[in-house]
């Protein structure tokens, strides 16, 4: 499969996973030491830069150890550790993945700073300098942050994964609308209370994303109103098995299969990871198309 070198600036491994650093991520840290200028700007794109790495690291980590395939990228605004199960994943398995990213990120600041003898938790401590400012910021608060149930942070991930359970087909629009709701009465917050200031940019990045999340959501199901869920997903895993992006099709039909099980969806991924050379996973996914079979009889 040809690869588009234009995309990304630099792409290495690390821990054995495929890391790409795109344009866009450059873009942001420029932002970041534009806006808050000299060695505090510095710090803090130095910081958000590291810290973003270890966050997806920490779930590219916990899907390897479900038996995933997991590549890491890095672009404007958030990072992204996309991961190709080779088998069906348990809900709590997704749901320690989302969880892994936080809780690496929190970790590894809290330990920096004590390392450097500094309180997490004392405000004197934080603000000795900058260091401790921004490694406070970017490794703890951060990681906290994402832990707010809305989508598209990891907290809404582990949410989301409780609803399949409840509302397997409409927990996800429930999910999206709460979401929006919610961030827009953050907005609202962080905008008439001066304490809360420091949160808006952060609340109106999230409202923008899930505006366009939503956005897309219902395009989709106007230009496949004709057809099921289930065919469309199949349409399009047919057609990028057809160019050979089989990778993409495997990734499309697990994620489509974690939201709906079926036998079809199942048996094309099995079919994908024998195009890539994973026998074990293509043996693993027909027996996930049998199992869905026998249980929508």
């Amino acid at each position: 499969m040809r690869k588009d070198h234009r995309s990304h600036f630099r792409s290495f491994t690390l821990l054995g996973f495929r890391v790409e650093i795109r344009p866009g991520f450059i873009i942001f840290l420029g932002l970041v030491v534009f806006i808050y200028g000299g060695s505090l700007g510095l710090w803090a794109a130095g910081t958000l830069a590291a810290f973003t790495l270890i966050h997806e690291l920490g779930h590219a980590l916990a899907a390897r150890a479900t038996g995933a395939h997991a590549e890491i990228s890095l672009d404007f605004l958030a990072g992204y550790a996309s991961y190709l199960p080779s088998r069906p994943l348990f809900r709590w398995e997704r749901a320690g993945i989302a969880a892994a990213g936080s809780f690496a990120q929190g970790t590894v600041g809290t330990a920096i700073m004590l390392l450097l003898g500094a309180n997490p938790l004392s405000r004197n401590d934080i603000l000795r300098n900058e260091a401790t400012l921004t490694i406070w910021w970017a490794g703890i608060v951060l990681a906290v942050v994402n832990l707010i149930p809305v989508v598209p942070l990891d907290g809404g991930a582990i949410v989301s994964a409780g609803l399949e359970k409840l509302a397997p087909r409409r927990g996800a629009s429930f999910m999206m609308w709460f979401s929006v709701v919610a961030t827009s009465g953050g907005l609202v917050v962080a905008v008439a209370f001066e304490e809360a200031r420091s949160f808006l940019p952060l609340a109106a990045i999230l409202l923008v994303m899930q505006l366009q999340m939503f956005g897309s959501r219902q395009r989709n199901n106007a230009a496949t109103s004709g057809l099921s869920q289930t065919d469309y997903i199949i349409l399009v895993m047919s057609g990028l098995q057809r160019v050979g992006n089989h990778h993409e099709a495997a990734k499309i039909g697990a994620e489509a299969f974690r939201q709906q099980p079926t036998a079809l969806v199942a048996a094309k991924i099995s079919q994908s990871l024998t195009a890539l050379g994973d026998h074990d996973g293509a043996q693993a996914w027909m027996r996930a198309a049998e199992q869905a079979s026998l249980s929508q009889k």
